[in-house]
């Protein structure tokens, strides 16, 4: 049963941290997935700054978040893009001027190159910034290919600035919000990055070799930025993959080609730091796997879609109620919702995930740019109401 507890008060860092941990806590932390987009629309940013400045990109997620009320805010460090406008359209240029490729201001943010041979698999700055950019035929074709993927280590972060911009947010920002470090994908995501999403599914039938020296180097950088997070005072950090579920893939296939290397990154992690805690973004269908993603070393599963066509209860029977769960609330109900029925929602979810175990309520993918804000506080309306002391 959810029991109401008035003799605990936290603040947003302390509550999100021990509901990872499975602790008692004042009430359900609330931890939407909001992105860079989404903020800076709420706060009336320009997106070009979100592109051209990456404090400003680092900023705007815990600025809007505090503003909202939750408890954390997800950092993703972006990349000092140089851009110039035509008719409507942002293009990325490099250092000589030349256009390179459009930026997708309606989707990602990411630039869609126009040559392959700009993105550079071999220069560590490219692979830092390996999601930020796209490019439009496969540019990892053989093992050997593979091979030549850059691991960017912590003198490539330094000198990208990552260290010295992600201590001004946690200055600016101090106990109002907890902040999360992310790894990068080391999974499906990451593979559909070099060989495009067709190719890719192929891939797993016809080229295991190659997926599997790719996933390789993604384990290798997921480690790199999470120990070099670990080492700047982060604490709780990201594994994200949006292709690794049973929307996509078959569970046989995840179990080959996915599994390994979440447990070799979050195995690594552990080792490296007593405090590490690890929890993966896998959106879609994960039911099939989602006990074998509770005995990977992760330490919190999300986000519970529910368009992959599960509940939060079924997930957290399967899954136990020794690993913290987050997510459950429909992306789309949040978007086209009623507040009364977003709350709802956000309740139903509370009680049947977030009495046994940890859970933290969260959406069950990012949040639609459109989405209205009160649907937002609805969800914090909801824990505050529920103020469970065990979630």
């Amino acid at each position: 049963m959810v029991v109401k507890n008035k003799s605990i008060k936290m603040n947003a860092k302390e509550r999100f941290l021990a509901a990872l941990k499975g602790q008692s806590v004042d009430r359900v932390p609330v931890s939407p997935k909001i992105w860079v987009d989404y903020s800076a629309k709420l706060l009336g940013t320009d997106i070009r700054d979100v592109l051209t400045d990456p404090l400003t990109a680092l900023r705007v997620i815990p600025l809007a978040a505090i503003k909202l009320g939750f408890d954390s805010a997800r950092q993703f460090p972006f990349p000092a893009k140089k851009i110039v406008e035509e008719n409507g359209d942002i293009f990325e240029i490099n250092d000589a001027g030349r256009r390179i490729g459009k930026i997708d201001i309606d989707g990602g943010l990411a630039t869609h190159l126009f040559d392959s041979k700009d993105y550079k698999i071999d220069d560590p700055f490219t692979m830092a910034y390996s999601g930020n950019r796209g490019a439009p035929e496969p540019v990892v074709n053989t093992v050997q290919d593979a091979k030549r993927i850059a691991v960017p280590d912590a003198s490539v972060f330094d000198e990208l600035g990552w260290g010295r911009r992600q201590k001004q947010v946690a200055d600016e920002f101090g106990d109002k919000i907890f902040l999360v470090g992310d790894c990068d994908a080391a999974t499906m995501s990451f593979y559909i990055r070099f060989r495009g999403i067709n190719e890719a599914m192929f891939d797993l039938i016809t080229q295991p070799q190659l997926v599997h020296a790719v996933m390789e180097k993604g384990a290798q950088i997921a480690i790199a930025r999470g120990k070099y997070w670990l080492d700047h005072g982060m604490r709780v950090l990201r594994l994200n993959d949006s292709a690794g579920n049973m929307s996509l893939i078959s569970p046989t296939h995840w179990k080959e080609f996915v599994y390994p290397y979440i447990k070799a990154v979050c195995s690594e992690l552990h080792s490296y730091s007593k405090d590490a805690i690890v929890y993966c973004h896998i959106c879609g269908n994960v039911l099939p796997v989602i006990d074998i993603l509770a005995q990977s070393g992760l330490d919190c599963i999300g986000p519970l879609d529910p368009l992959g066509g599960f509940t939060v209860k079924q997930a957290r029977e399967k899954a136990g109620d020794k690993i913290c769960l987050m997510g459950g609330v429909d992306t789309m109900l949040l978007l086209n919702g009623s507040t009364r029925q977003v709350k709802e929602k956000a309740i139903e979810c509370i009680k049947e995930a977030g009495t046994k175990g940890g859970y933290i309520l969260s959406s069950g993918c990012a949040v639609p740019r459109g989405c209205p804000h009160e649907n937002l506080a609805a969800l914090v309306e909801a824990s505050r109401e529920m103020m469970t002391c065990r979630c």
